[in-house]
């Protein structure tokens, strides 16, 4: 009998405490929000709906009034890919989602940041080996808990991932080439030497 109340007790504060975490919907798309995300790209001018697998979305938190410094926010460890190509291209779903440290009733302010998968598995990994990414303004949201609908992030915005466009390694062998054929010829070494001499 006494076994049975202390495993009663155990699971009734196990359920007291998934209750009292703060949680809300990471999304964005659904009622008051339409935030579709980019990727931009510098050669032809363009921007383009962010699709899954190749990228991802990742939830930053913080305190309120943290401000806009993404390095100030703590990520969640899990990401969220986005949409596959079609009508949800550009949206990301993670549904209910928990936030660590965070109760019910507490105002968190939270930065959406995107990123390529192929240059890592999180933000901080893939923007560190040059991979596109970016993050929006930050969100105050009042998290809620209990058997309560998860907020949306009413207030995001979209943005745009901003690569950095690189020459193709092709071009660049072809230059070093050219440059080493001028400098074998001694042509190269003339014009340096001698930058009033007609070649």
């Amino acid at each position: 009998m006494r076994r049975t109340f202390f495993l009663l007790a155990i699971t009734l504060g196990g359920v007291a405490g998934a209750y009292s975490q703060g949680m809300l919907n990471f999304a964005n798309a659904g009622v008051g929000v339409n935030a579709p995300i980019y990727l931009y790209t510098y050669t032809n001018n363009l921007t383009v709906p962010l699709t899954g697998p190749d990228y991802a979305a990742q939830l930053f938190y913080a305190a309120p009034g943290t401000g806009n410094s993404i390095s100030s926010y703590t990520p969640l460890s899990s990401v969220v890919p986005f949409q596959p190509p079609g009508f949800g291209a550009g949206y990301f779903l993670g549904g209910t989602t928990s936030i660590p440290g965070f109760a019910q009733g507490s105002t968190i302010s939270i930065i959406v940041a995107a990123f390529s998968t192929a240059q890592g598995s999180t933000w901080l990994e893939s923007r560190s080996r040059g991979g596109a990414v970016g993050f929006g303004l930050p969100v105050s949201v009042t998290l809620v808990g209990g058997i309560l609908p998860p907020p949306n992030l009413i207030g995001l915005q979209s943005f745009n991932l901003a690569p950095i466009d690189e020459p193709p390694t092709t071009l660049l062998l072809a230059c070093g080439a050219g440059l080493f054929l001028l400098w074998k010829r001694g042509t190269w070494r003339r014009a340096v030497h001698n930058p009033g001499e007609q070649l």
